[in-house]
């Protein structure tokens, strides 16, 4: 698979040999486990498959908090809407764009990038809590794990 061979170039060995057909949540507790969920959820959507626009993935076992539109006036305080295990934002809340994710108080994620629809790589570094807003271009897919 195209997919698994980019991200093997750019992710550990040990992390590019997760088997997609695992799909199962799971919440993720480590570092290793959240890269090897990232890995599950990119060989299963690759971002040749997404439409125009930017999108957020949630490839850990809980819900993401995710921000529609970077107005300061969000929902949920710090977010929009929650995003469950293996949605995109797209096609759950059915939005053209997203505008970031809030990872809350002693969770770090891991994320995976497309820019424009282009192949996934990881990106560094990984993020800790707070708000994290994204480029019209850009789609992610983010893990969570306990930091």
């Amino acid at each position: 698979m195209v997919v698994a061979l980019i991200l093997s170039m750019v992710l550990p060995v040990n992390l590019a040999s997760a088997s997609p057909a695992e799909s199962e949540p799971s919440v993720t507790t480590s570092k290793q486990a959240a890269e090897a969920a990232l890995l599950r959820f990119a060989a299963l959507h690759p971002p040749t498959s997404l439409a125009a626009g930017n999108y957020i993935g949630n490839a850990w076992g809980g819900g993401l908090g995710v921000i529609h539109v970077r107005d300061g006036k969000y929902t949920h305080g710090t977010y929009d809407a929650v995003l469950p295990f293996n949605q995109w934002t797209d096609e759950w809340f059915g939005w053209a764009n997203a505008a970031g994710w809030y990872t809350g108080a002693n969770h770090c994620t891991s994320q995976i990038r497309s820019d424009g629809g282009g192949p996934w790589y990881q990106q560094l570094p990984d993020l800790g809590p707070g708000q994290h807003f994204i480029g019209l271009s850009t789609s992610y897919v983010v893990s969570v794990y306990d930091c």
